[in-house]
């Protein structure tokens, strides 16, 4: 059993980049010299999971890899070619790749385990070939401890295929067993401590007391500090690492603030994953009757510089985007045109415009992309009145004067759909201090006649009653009363060539307001005493002593933070911390959940604990 290190190559800092770095090295059958060999990739649904984000197909073929299958599927034997396993250490798992060894599927078996193989595992493993005589097909077994998906520079996940094992559903049901709990705290931990492998780093860590949040901060100290004891082990040592400020581990329980996740956006992204939903960083639209599939991926500079801006001005950057491909294809006409009247100097220019033409042809194509999300998302924007909602739970949050009562919104058969009239009024049953049992009773009534399901309402009601969860309402009730914004002048903005019409929706400002989440990072990494982060737990893996409240206080803020937060995350959050950074230019954030959950998730998940 060999654990992968980190040999002979330059690290990044950047958890992303690291992980890239690590699958290649893989796929350079561990070594940090490239080797473009052809070989064969065999991986499971978390392996796919967890290279979809990080690696194209082009990019798999540049490291050797002519064929890439599940480990699953029926595969026809390559008996000259080596093969790359990266898949889970599972009963199911050991036992397809002893039955390719014993049908002398590939040439040579490089399996690299996603987590720890348990010494079971690999004695069951080692007897099976040894039975089948295949023992010499077994190249190298390595441990890569990369059970996390990157989605963006600054947004990991839990791979997707273990979201339900670690659902909010999963983690509050009541019914729920001690293997199940136990089960979705260890896939919680395997996914951090396999970050900060990854990172070669110790964090420190920082939790509420008596919930989830502590059970898993309490379980990877340990697995840490178990790491750190064992002589024989490298995982956390890196020569690499010159910084001698270590990073600070946010652990968050979805109680914390239940309305961000409920809340209506109003920024591209998180629109885009409200309506669509993002999967693996791509997203299915519908463009003049047909279902298009759509990658939106670190590559597209367009995205990456626009996905958290307010949605109006995104439409306004897709159209100057348009402009600026038109401009350059008007101006390859003109060339043509003018081609002969000074033939030197315009043969030149014309050289030089036609050499950029691919670069070109793909920009177009990202603008046209663009273009059918933006038209699709002012459809529903208008159809549902979803910038109405926004800005009546924008007012709700801040605690403004509303125009309209929230039961008036309810009842107007006119606007959204029976789920945006729900998410409006757990914002204002959560936001609310106190609702008479009768008021309640008719805003219930009131939702049932217009076809929602308020079971979700009971599980919520009892989450109010237990007192140490009031700060459920203190959360929603602790917004910046004076960053929201909206513009009177209704956003008329009319684009024949790019097909936008967004006449009839408010170019609402999106507030500088910070979340509960935010607001939590700021006081902890800022080191500021604050009653809301008194009582939050300190625990530090390079103590080996049992008790922490001998761990000394930093001497200096946090510049490099992690935020987990358990039972899912939301795009709504991920961009308000992300806002957070901007502002702090020395303050680095990375975001991590179980999930990234939709409204209609959450919702779902929400009702069946209601129902219980």
């Amino acid at each position: 059993r060999i654990q992968i290190l980190f040999e002979g190559a330059t690290m990044s800092s950047n958890i992303r980049s690291r992980q890239i770095e690590a699958l290649k090295r893989m796929l350079n059958l561990n070594s940090p010299k490239t080797d473009n060999a052809w070989k064969v990739l065999i991986f499971d649904e978390y392996g796919r999971d967890i290279i979809a984000p990080l690696l194209s197909v082009q990019d798999l073929r540049e490291c050797g890899v002519t064929l890439n299958l599940l480990i699953t599927d029926n595969r026809d034997p390559i008996s000259d070619v080596p093969a790359i396993y990266f898949v889970m250490p599972t009963k199911e798992n050991i036992n397809r790749i002893s039955s390719d060894c014993k049908d002398n599927l590939y040439e040579k078996f490089y399996i690299n385990f996603i987590t720890a193989v348990t010494r079971q595992l690999l004695e069951d493993l080692a007897q099976s070939t040894i039975e089948s005589d295949t023992v010499h097909k077994i190249g190298k077994i390595f441990d890569q401890h990369l059970s996390f998906c990157s989605l963006e520079q600054t947004l990991l996940s839990v791979p997707p295929y273990d979201a339900k094992l670690c659902s909010y559903h999963a983690l509050n049901r009541c019914d729920a067993k001690d293997a199940d709990i136990e089960l979705c705290i260890n896939t919680i931990t395997e996914c951090l401590f396999s970050v900060f492998v990854s990172l070669k780093q110790l964090p420190v860590i920082r939790c509420p007391k008596g919930n989830a949040a502590e059970i898993v901060a309490e379980k990877l100290e340990k697995k840490m500090r178990d790491a750190r004891r064992d002589p024989k082990s490298e995982l956390f040592k890196d020569q690499t690492v010159t910084s001698f400020q270590r990073p600070l581990l946010v652990i968050l329980d979805r109680n914390l603030d239940i309305c961000s996740t409920m809340h209506h956006t109003w920024t591209y992204q998180a629109l885009i994953h409200d309506i669509y939903k993002l999967y693996l960083n791509r997203c299915q639209v519908e463009v003049d009757g047909k279902t298009k599939n759509y990658d939106l991926g670190n590559d597209d500079k367009f995205w990456v510089k626009n996905k958290g801006k307010p949605f109006p001005e995104v439409a306004d950057a897709v159209h100057q985007e348009l402009e600026s491909c038109r401009a350059s294809e008007e101006e390859i006409k003109r060339l043509k045109d003018v081609m002969g009247d000074d033939a030197t100097n315009t043969n030149d220019k014309l050289a030089s415009t036609v050499s950029s033409l691919p670069e070109l042809m793909e920009k177009k194509k990202r603008v046209d992309m663009h273009i059918n999300i933006a038209t699709s998302l002012s459809e529903s924007i208008k159809s549902r009145s979803l910038d109405k909602f926004y800005e009546i739970e924008e007012k709700i949050m801040t605690k403004s004067t509303l125009e309209e009562s929230v039961l008036d919104v309810i009842r107007n058969p006119d606007i959204g759909s029976p789920i945006d009239k729900l998410r409006l009024f757990i914002i204002y049953y959560l936001s609310a201090s106190e609702l008479p049992e009768s008021e309640l009773q008719v805003y219930l009534d009131t939702l049932q006649e217009v076809g929602c399901d308020t079971s979700c309402i009971q599980y919520l009601s009892k989450l109010k009653q237990f007192s140490s969860t009031q700060t459920l309402v203190q959360n929603n009730l602790n917004y910046n009363q004076s960053s929201y914004s909206s513009m009177s002048n209704m956003f008329k903005y009319v684009k024949q060539s790019s097909k936008f019409m967004m006449e009839g929706v408010k170019n609402l400002v999106v507030g500088n307001r910070k979340l509960p989440v935010t607001r939590i990072v700021d006081l902890l990494s800022e080191l500021k005493q604050s009653s809301e982060t008194a009582d939050y737990l300190t625990l530090d893996p390079k103590i080996f002593r049992k008790d922490n409240n001998f761990i000394p206080p930093p001497k200096s803020a946090y510049n490099e933070v992690y935020v987990f937060m358990v039972g899912g995350g939301s795009y709504v959050e991920y961009q308000n911390l992300m806002s957070y950074a901007e502002n702090h230019a020395d303050k680095k954030i990375t975001y991590v959940s179980n999930e990234m959950m939709d409204s209609k998730n959450f919702l779902e998940q929400l009702c069946k604990l209601g129902a219980q």
